[in-house]
């Protein structure tokens, strides 16, 4: 079983045993990844390797591991979505809709800016990402976290009410994992969203 302290915002742990049967690999193949520095690990008081839930997750979407129901829903563990928009009453729309509906963790950050402090702390599994924003435009905020090794494994879904052919081919080309169009098909959008996480519906 994974452990967890108590504060429901700390980490879970894994050992290398767990790990390998989540990504269907041998333990020799996790000790080997641990020790190349490959894949982050800790060492509890005893000297045993224990692995971040997180890490694994970015870990599995680096290299393209299927990820196992058991890390998207870990105990006490709801999937976190970042909604980033400068409209505030959309943003409160679609957060209130996939906590209802989705049972996500959901935050709103109303700039580019923003997004990047809101991504430090809160740690998103996906991020929602409005590409036309005054300070900051969604394409800036994706290269931004397509660059940092910590973010780059995150999955962002593009959002606009401006289609044109340069859009497209922006979208296209900079390699977001998903485009929803404004004005939203709320149900469409959580199914592409479970879609991304690999979370059954």
């Amino acid at each position: 079983m994974a452990r967890r302290k108590n504060d429901s915002s700390s980490p879970i742990y894994y050992t290398t045993h767990q790990v390998a049967g989540f990504l269907g690999v041998s333990l020799p193949t996790v000790v080997n990844w641990v020790n190349s520095k490959r894949l982050r690990a800790h060492r509890t008081p005893g000297g045993h390797r224990r692995i971040a839930h997180n890490d694994i997750i970015a870990f599995a979407r680096e290299h393209d591991y299927p990820l196992a129901p058991e890390l998207l829903n870990a105990p006490g563990d709801r999937a976190r979505i970042l909604v980033v928009d400068d409209e505030n009453d959309f943003s409160e729309m679609v957060r209130d809709y996939l906590v209802i509906k989705g049972d996500f963790e959901v935050e709103i950050a109303d700039s580019g800016f923003q997004a990047g402090f809101a991504v430090a702390r809160f740690k998103p599994d996906l991020i929602l990402m409005d590409l036309l924003m005054p300070d900051m435009d969604g394409f800036e905020v994706h290269r931004t976290l397509r660059s940092d090794p910590d973010t780059r494994h995150v999955p962002v879904i593009a959002c606009t009410a401006f289609r044109d052919p340069s859009i497209n081919q922006r979208i296209a080309e900079e390699s977001f994992d998903g485009f929803v169009e404004k004005p939203l098909k709320l149900d469409a959008l959580l199914e592409l969203i479970r879609e991304k996480l690999g979370i059954s519906s």
